[in-house]
């Protein structure tokens, strides 16, 4: 189910694409539903896929050495998790679980694929948002 375009103005590496590419890209991604204590993805789970946070709230965790959970982010609204699984095709390092009736939209590699064929000049917007060190 496509998602307000207007989401991806709060999200960093979103915030500069222009209307028109906020639309392509809302078209694309899917908005999703997740139930308290529900596990969104889990550690070792193909990374095809980052989560963009509309409302309730997430945990996104590691098991340590002493097997125990140690809670690594709380994204809030409009926050992004599993983006760097996602774009280097990875598999997810953390688990990630609704702690809270949670609404999130789904974006996959695919989704980017497809606005940067429709819109390149949307590459450049992204990549300008993005760290560097």
């Amino acid at each position: 189910m496509p998602c307000d375009p207007s989401i991806f103005e709060e999200v960093p590496i979103f915030s500069l694409l222009d209307a028109d590419e906020r639309a392509v890209l809302s078209e694309q991604v899917e908005l999703r539903r997740f139930a308290p204590r529900h596990r969104i993805y889990k550690s070792g789970d193909p990374g095809g896929k980052a989560f963009i946070v509309v409302k309730g709230q997430v945990e996104v965790a590691v098991i340590d050495e002493d097997n125990q959970e140690v809670v690594l982010d709380r994204p809030a609204a409009g926050e992004m998790f599993g983006l760097a699984s996602m774009l280097a095709a990875s598999p997810h390092a953390t688990t990630a679980t609704a702690v809270e009736d949670t609404t999130a939209i789904e974006i996959d590699r695919h989704d980017l694929t497809n606005l940067l064929q429709r819109k390149p000049l949307a590459g450049l917007d992204m990549l300008t948002t993005t760290p560097t060190r």
